[in-house]
């Protein structure tokens, strides 16, 4: 008896011995792999914060000093008229002046798109004087965008795209031995004509007699442009010297 309570003995022990192994192993390898898989999860997250960050701190938008610089600019590039004025009848001449202008406008909507990207600040960080600052500079902008809109863009729409109609220009009928045509097959060959010719002659007429007043109402419009932005950048220094949560560029 005391030769088999001694055999079992060991025999427990080992069993216990496997068990206890057995137990502890899986256990570990588990929380190393938690402990990899958090590790992964974080680099990756992190890496993807890097990249983001490093995108976006590379871009600069413009300020409001360069966008009044390149308003400026585009007051050089406006094209000149004739000292004869721009002859109705030259075609060409009329299309490519109107297009010169219409590229100038469509760069100044642009421009003034930027000023609101500029002039950023969040609301606590601006003084009520401030506030009332960049109302007044916005307003000014929206109604010089307002009488070049009205005034202007509607008279080059007309000559740079007239309503224009899609007829047929011919129809070339040929002979096929398909029963199902019944030997022919014919092809239409469209193209764009002008709908009303005489009011496209017209609108080039009103355009051209017209011309060095709607230039000189966007020269007005760009040098009104250019002083509001300086007295903004005035009002502006002037507020964050009185005040030290003033808005300030």
């Amino acid at each position: 008896m005391s030769t088999v309570t001694k055999t079992d003995a060991k025999k427990r022990k080992v069993e216990n011995g496997t068990t206890s192994s057995s137990t502890v192993g899986p256990s570990k390898k588990k929380k190393n792999g938690k402990v990899n898989g958090k590790a992964k999860s974080n680099s990756a997250s992190s890496s993807d914060t890097k990249s983001d960050d490093g995108s976006l701190s590379s871009f600069k938008p413009f300020t409001l000093a360069e966008v009044r610089t390149k308003i400026a600019h585009l007051s050089t590039r406006l094209p000149t008229i004739p000292d004869d004025g721009i002859d109705p009848d030259d075609k060409e001449a009329v299309i490519k002046w109107t297009g010169e202008v219409q590229a100038i406008i469509e760069e100044f909507n642009l421009l003034l798109c930027c000023v609101s990207a500029a002039t950023y600040r969040w609301g606590s960080d601006r003084s009520g004087a401030a506030d009332q600052n960049l109302s007044l500079l916005n307003s000014e902008l929206a109604n010089a965008q307002d009488q070049i809109s009205a005034s202007v863009t509607p008279r080059l729409s007309h000559v740079l795209a007239p309503v224009v109609d899609l007829v047929i220009e011919e129809t070339v009928t040929t002979t096929t031995k398909d029963e199902k045509t019944e030997g022919k097959r014919s092809v239409n060959h469209y193209k764009t004509v002008e709908n009303d010719p005489s009011f496209i002659r017209l609108c080039r007429g009103i355009l051209c007699r017209n011309a060095v007043m709607l230039r000189q109402l966007l020269m007005t419009n760009f040098h009104k442009v250019g002083r509001c932005i300086d007295d903004y950048l005035k009002a502006t220094k002037k507020d964050g010297d009185n005040n030290r949560n003033g808005f300030s560029f």
